[in-house]
């Protein structure tokens, strides 16, 4: 073995290695895809940059079918594995996606790599929204498994819980109705910014990357889509439509937010290069994504604020040339 081959075969150990690992852990499961796409180019050609992405889709579908293997018999066994492989296997799709159009502008790259997410995930709420019997006994061994995650958090270790049954019920039920709704764009939310820091890594020595980053705007004809997809869902709801159709909508309305949020984020990194303030596109990115998902009350500020900037500058020029 010379030594190029021996630099592929470490690159693509520390790859497989790191990455699966990543994804055993909760919230690793996430990020796992981000080694992956930081070392693609440290291999020659478009099969070994892909190899990687193959061998660790192959050590987690094999883990979670070894894991599983009891339940396999059951319908509703090789549902809940499609319900724990859903993430990892659209979060793997985008990567290799990703990497594969590596020539490509930043935008189609990410456009492409979200498309499989996307679809998954109106595909997974078309086929859940249509109540089988198998489908019934996964909903209610869930609704067990929130009963008791929430007998753990208050502190209580019986089945009794500090709430009524049909007050847990309900908050079951909501939290349900809201994943349908919000999967696709989670799903585009967690590529972007798996996609995004990776890439930072790979600039974090070039000086000119936030300045590139200020610059990305989203195709302008994306504004029909957003505008006409928020007033379908405004028209649905006051309708009183029926779940399905209120929530496909919204994940196209919510997905269009997503991405006008990334042209809003293109405009503050603008507004502080403008003001000559050192940025650090990779914290600020990290920092609006973990206040988007964890902090209650300024997550609506980030939610809201961001997709309405990029929005507006449809009609206001935020960013000129100086």
């Amino acid at each position: 073995m010379n030594q190029k081959n021996r630099e592929a075969m470490k690159f693509l150990l520390i790859a497989v290695g790191v990455s699966y690992v990543l994804s055993r852990l909760m919230v690793g499961n996430f990020l796992f895809t981000i080694p992956l796409m930081v070392l693609a180019p440290k291999f020659s050609d478009r099969k070994g940059e892909l190899l990687p992405v193959i061998l660790v889709g192959a050590l987690i579908l094999l883990t979670e079918l070894i894991r599983s293997r009891n339940a396999l018999g059951s319908e509703e066994g090789r549902i809940l594995l499609v319900i724990g492989l859903f993430i990892p296997a659209v979060l793997l799709v985008a990567c290799a996606v990703w990497i594969a159009l590596a020539k490509q502008r930043t935008v189609n790259r990410y456009l492409a790599a979200c498309l499989f997410g996307v679809v998954a995930s109106f595909t997974v709420v078309i086929w859940f929204s249509k109540p089988t019997e198998p489908l019934m006994r996964v909903n209610s061994a869930m609704y067990e498994t929130f009963r008791l995650i929430l007998g753990q958090a208050s502190g209580t270790t019986d089945s009794v819980l500090p709430m009524a049954d049909d007050a847990i019920k309900s908050v079951y039920h909501m939290s349900v109705l809201t994943i349908g709704a919000i999967l696709a764009p989670l799903c585009m939310a967690l590529v972007g910014f798996a996609s995004f820091m990776a890439m930072s890594y790979q600039a974090r020595f070039d000086s000119s990357f936030s300045l590139r980053v200020s610059a990305w705007k989203v195709p302008d004809l994306l504004i029909w889509i957003f505008l006409a997809s928020w007033t379908i869902v405004l028209l649905l709801i006051f309708a009183k439509a029926g779940y399905l159709v209120r929530a496909l909508a919204l994940q196209v309305a919510l997905g269009s937010a997503v991405l006008y949020a990334v042209q809003g984020m293109a405009i503050v990194t603008h507004f502080m290069l403008r003001k000559g303030i050192a940025v650090n596109t990779g914290r600020l990115v990290t920092t609006t994504f973990l206040l988007a998902f964890l902090i209650p009350g300024v997550n609506l500020l980030v939610v809201f604020v961001l997709p309405l900037l990029g929005v507006t500058e449809t009609w206001i020029v935020y960013r000129r040339n100086e």
